[in-house]
């Protein structure tokens, strides 16, 4: 299934001219982007003075540390090592499960549940895109994504919910 999804997306957007520079636009701007939504949530929480400013910055630290070596101990081959992959962004040969870009883009995203709620869905679409844009120039299986915003979605809930 992860192999025919993966299949179904890539081939996709490799073959279709304006899904491919949307996929490469997306999945290059998504990292300063979500990096400077991030930069700009803990200086406003920071200006207002409201609390939780150790769970902002430590929530996606450690989620993305755990992200990270967990992607490191496991060492999945990326897609573009298959000989009908070509990948469409730059990008090394290192683990590819569970995703970093999926996992910070959702934890991000969470984390405005401390700085403004309301952006929270918006962020999530993005992160969404995000993933997509991952598995559209074939540098991601399914799985890969799925996985990097489980991890989010559960250290999320448990860290800037729950506790």
């Amino acid at each position: 299934m992860n192999k025919l999804l993966f299949d179904k997306i890539y081939f996709f957007t490799a073959n279709n001219s304006k899904a491919k520079k949307l996929a490469v636009f997306v999945s290059e701007f998504s990292k300063p982007a979500f990096i400077i939504i991030y930069i700009l949530g803990i200086i406003a929480v920071l200006i207002n003075g409201c609390e939780g400013i150790a769970k902002i910055i430590a929530v996606p630290f450690f989620t993305l540390l755990f992200n990270t070596t967990l992607r490191k101990l496991l060492n999945k081959p990326r897609p573009f090592n298959r000989e009908d992959v070509t990948k469409l962004v730059d990008h090394k040969n290192s683990g590819s499960f569970p995703s970093n870009h999926a996992c910070s883009s959702m934890i991000i995203s969470l984390s405005y549940i401390m700085i403004c709620p309301a952006l929270v869905p918006v962020f999530m679409v993005f992160a969404f895109f995000t993933g997509l844009s991952r598995v559209a120039t074939g540098v991601h299986y399914p799985a890969d994504v799925f996985a990097g915003w489980a991890i989010s979605i559960v250290s999320g809930i448990t860290f800037f919910y729950f506790l």
